[in-house]
């Protein structure tokens, strides 16, 4: 049974929403920062699963310090976005060891939110962490192994997040009147910028490190811009008959989730539009 959990950087953003979380199914949950070793010391000795949340460049430092103090009947969790960091350091543990993801940001409710667990060094008690996970009401997927997580996330975020970096650096260079475009933009486009605008508006260190620091985001965004041109090469041509073909074939390849992504689009756009309808509402008031 888990009763005491410890969060290394439970005092940072995404530490503190676990912690709320824990805290309102009645866990005793320690926190510590990265600079509080007396506090980090406690919190390993009484833990029975350590977490550690904290920026992508200091996990695999904070990792090998800690690790030589886990006990054969701990539990271990790392939230890194990028899994790499750690693959080669997790041969020699003799704790068990359940890595995990949060696929969102830090929020006040975690229900529907995905999460994705990988057992490294797994007995019993995986089941327990995803018991708890069940609880705070999130969505939890199961991976083979580390590699898989990243080649995921190279496309669920190294992909993605360059794109929108893409696209906000270009509407900069264009610098059009943003006031009148978001007053005439379709329901898509304001989607397309609002998502944008997310990432622009985050934290710059964790998205650079994202994009940067999985290795497999190379080889994918290398793919991205490689098909971008070929894709402005059939522009540049006027080339109608060739660029069609492209939706033809991608919808093939989309075919088994096609109609539930345009539903989930059509409800975005639907709560994009009366959003942008209150706001407007708002002025006149």
């Amino acid at each position: 049974m888990i009763k005491n959990i410890g969060i290394i950087g439970g005092t940072g953003n995404m530490g503190s929403c676990f912690k709320n979380a824990f805290d309102s199914l009645g866990l005793n949950v320690q926190v510590s920062d990265i600079n509080s070793k007396d506090k980090e010391n406690v919190l390993i000795e009484t833990s029975d699963w350590i977490i550690l949340t904290v920026p992508i460049n200091e996990t695999l430092k904070v990792f090998k310090n800690i690790k030589k103090k886990l006990k054969q009947d701990q539990i271990f969790s790392d939230f890194t976005s990028v899994k790499s960091i750690i693959a080669n350091d997790t041969n020699d543990c003799n704790f068990e060891f359940i890595s995990c993801h949060p696929l969102f940001g830090p929020l006040n409710n975690l229900e529907g939110q995905n999460i994705v667990t990988i057992p490294i060094v797994s007995k019993e008690k995986h089941q327990l962490i995803i018991e708890i996970f069940k609880k705070i009401g999130l969505k939890i997927t199961e991976l083979k192994n580390l590699n898989e997580h990243d080649e995921y996330m190279s496309l669920i975020q190294g992909m993605t997040h360059f794109s929108h970096v893409c696209f906000t650096t270009a509407m900069k260079k264009l610098n059009p009147d943003l006031d009148k475009i978001m007053e005439i933009c379709s329901p898509i486009y304001q989607s397309n910028i609002s998502f944008s605008s997310r990432i622009t508006g985050g934290d710059e260190n964790l998205y650079t490190n994202i994009i940067m620091d999985n290795p497999i985001n190379k080889k994918v965004i290398k793919l991205y811009l490689e098909t971008a041109k070929e894709l402005f090469e059939k522009v540049n041509k006027d080339d109608h008959k060739s660029f069609k073909e492209n939706f033809v074939e991608n919808r093939k390849y989309l075919k088994n989730h096609l109609d539930k992504m345009i539903a989930q689009s059509d409800f975005l756009v639907n709560k994009m539009a009366e959003f942008k309808s209150s706001l407007e509402d708002k002025k006149r008031t």
